[in-house]
């Protein structure tokens, strides 16, 4: 079974999209007409206003969302049930040490290895890499690591030429058997299986920066 990854830079329902082709390409890998969707809040601490934008969005007429700072009692049981799990955006760090305090980060591996469709913008795409760039802590960006489904580094919101670009590019040159991926807004990228497959874009002028990666390949 193949499993799949649709990591958005920015864009899609979080952003205002209205059936924007990058929630609409993730959601057309189930198959489904009206797939179950799964909404992670985590990144945003649960924020009621992001988990009303994700139900304003309309994806599909079976919706719902995995709280865990007000947990359901089949929370454990509820992400295995879905066709696509779409992770928000917001504060990364603190996001991957929830999950790994209360063992999320496993139950969405044992989600990937099963098919189950994983999707994400910005703090929801970078996670899946081994290494991502985030401005979650205030002062800087820094580079922390993510899960390790995808091999390499994804920097979300990429625009090519700030202080984000320029530790993008520092980290390309040191660790240069290493894939890197700079993800601008209104771009994304589907990874097959841990290869990059395929680039999405929803607006004229979105793109994606890649680097140490055989061009061959992609």
């Amino acid at each position: 079974m193949d499993k799949h990854i649709v990591a958005l830079g920015g864009g899609g329902w979080m952003m205002g999209e209205q059936q924007s082709e990058l929630d609409q390409y993730a959601l057309r890998l189930t198959g489904k007409s009206d797939p179950k969707v799964c909404y992670i809040p985590t990144a945003t601490g649960d924020a009621e206003e992001a988990i009303d934008r994700f139900y304003q969005s309309k994806l599909s007429r079976r919706l719902s969302h995995f709280p865990l700072f007000k947990a359901n009692l089949d929370w454990r049981t509820h992400l295995q049930e879905q066709d696509v799990i779409y992770v928000g955006g917001g504060n990364t760090r603190s996001m991957l040490a929830v999950w790994k305090a209360w063992g999320i980060d496993k139950l969405l591996q044992d989600c990937y290895e099963s098919g189950i469709i994983l999707c994400g913008m910005s703090a929801g795409a970078i996670c899946w890499f081994d290494y991502g760039i985030t401005d979650s802590d205030p002062e800087k960006y820094s580079v922390i690591e993510g899960l390790s489904f995808v091999q390499g580094l994804a920097s979300a919101h990429y625009p090519g030429s700030d202080e984000k670009a320029e530790l993008f590019s520092q980290f390309a040159n040191h660790h240069i058997n290493m894939p890197c991926y700079g993800i601008s807004d209104y771009s994304a990228l589907h990874f097959v299986n841990g290869r990059y497959h395929k680039t999405i874009n929803s607006q004229t002028g979105a793109q994606v920066t890649i680097k140490n990666v055989d061009k061959t390949n992609i």
